[in-house]
């Protein structure tokens, strides 16, 4: 078959909804492709892209691998490396070795419902080794609350040493943002949703940004390619066909594609902090997801990494050219900037205001009772 002609009939059958027969030719052609063992780097992705993405773990166990670690051509070569990976550390030296053991007891909520005992304690002890030795290969990584819920997917799909392998090649790629000293790169990465939201909906946009409500509710959905906020681990494992073979930032096109596809309820509650976050972070378990992909891909091609950091923020027929700190975002420290307003000479005459209204209530309430007695 030719590779280039079945790539494009699959791309052009996703509009045709016969999804049954889709993924059925869909299968025979990954099938002749790992037969053949020539496909290259690009074929693996228009796969990961397309519907259903690459279908089953059988397939991801090749393509994740061969994606992430291209030099890993054949088994015996993986198989090789893998030994040498697995060498016999001091897991518990780890700097981080006890937020490891908390966050890697909490996962079971992940786990199958009929898993045994023995079972779920080896899982647990090779997930710990998965995370401490892929993240033991460099000094300025760091572990963060989280990467074990992605380290969790990579175990299920691959083995012990493979998981750990793909995970240490993303620790320099998708996930270095999220493995530094703090979440700084994180919060700049948020922080670009509502810019990129807004080039589609400025009403939208402008919504959120008048509730004040930040864009913390996208934490978790980007520290951990969405796997704490999903049940389905089928799901999961078709979004992370798409971040592995996406740009780093994939995961801020997609949140803003589900922002974009839900603004009908989001705009619906009342415009303020708590209900806004509130609906915001609650991420609907039924949703589109491959049309969501779709959009998510069509947004980064208009708007292409390289340019997100200038992006405006369109509010209805305003564009807002100002930095990205300056609307009320919870990855900041709210507290410091309800401080800093404070410190601005409107902020002291409204907080002088309140400070007033209160002690004249105190004192209203004061009289009250005074009179009573």
């Amino acid at each position: 078959m030719n590779e280039t002609h079945g790539l494009r009939q699959h791309k052009r059958r996703r509009s045709e909804g016969d999804s049954t027969y889709f993924k059925s030719n869909k299968a025979k052609y990954i099938e002749e492709l790992i037969a053949l063992d020539q496909y290259t780097k690009n074929d693996i992705k228009e796969l990961a892209l397309s519907e259903g993405g690459l279908l089953s773990n059988d397939y991801r166990r090749v393509f994740w691998v061969r994606y992430v670690m291209p030099e890993l051509q054949t088994g015996a070569r993986r198989a090789q490396l893998g030994r040498a990976f697995s060498s016999d550390m001091d897991i518990q030296a780890f700097r981080d070795y006890g937020q490891v053991c908390l966050d890697v007891h909490r996962v079971n909520s992940r786990l199958r419902k009929d898993i045994k005992e023995k079972e779920r304690l080896t899982l647990k002890e090779n997930l710990k080794k998965v995370i401490i030795r892929s993240l033991a290969e460099g000094e300025k990584r760091h572990y963060y609350q989280g990467y074990h819920d992605v380290s969790l997917t990579m175990l299920y799909v691959l083995s012990e040493n493979l998981a750990s392998q793909v995970m240490s090649q993303l620790c320099t790629t998708h996930l270095a943002s999220h493995i530094r000293s703090n979440l700084d790169e994180t919060s700049n990465q948020m922080r670009l949703i509502i810019p990129l939201v807004s080039q589609r909906s400025p009403d939208l946009a402008d919504f959120i940004v008048c509730s004040e409500a930040g864009t913390m509710f996208s934490l978790s959905w980007i520290i951990t390619w969405f796997a704490y906020v999903i049940t389905d681990e089928n799901v999961i494992y078709r979004l992370y066909d798409v971040f592995i073979t996406s740009p780093p930032l994939m995961a801020v096109y997609l949140s803003a594609a589900i922002v974009l596809y839900r603004k009908k309820e989001i705009m619906s509650v009342e415009c303020e902090l708590s209900a806004v976050h509130h609906v915001l972070h609650a991420v609907p378990q039924d949703l589109p997801w491959d049309k969501l992909i779709f959009d998510a891909q069509d947004l980064l091609s208009k708007y292409p990494e390289g340019e997100l950091e200038k992006l405006p923020i369109r509010r209805r027929d305003v564009i807002l050219k100002v930095p990205r700190s300056r609307y009320l975002d919870w990855s900041r420290n709210w507290a410091s900037q309800i401080l800093e307003m404070a410190m601005t000479p409107a902020g002291t005459v409204i907080s002088t205001s309140i400070l007033m209204g209160f002690a004249a209530y105190a004192f209203s309430l004061y009289s009250a009772y005074s009179s009573r007695i």
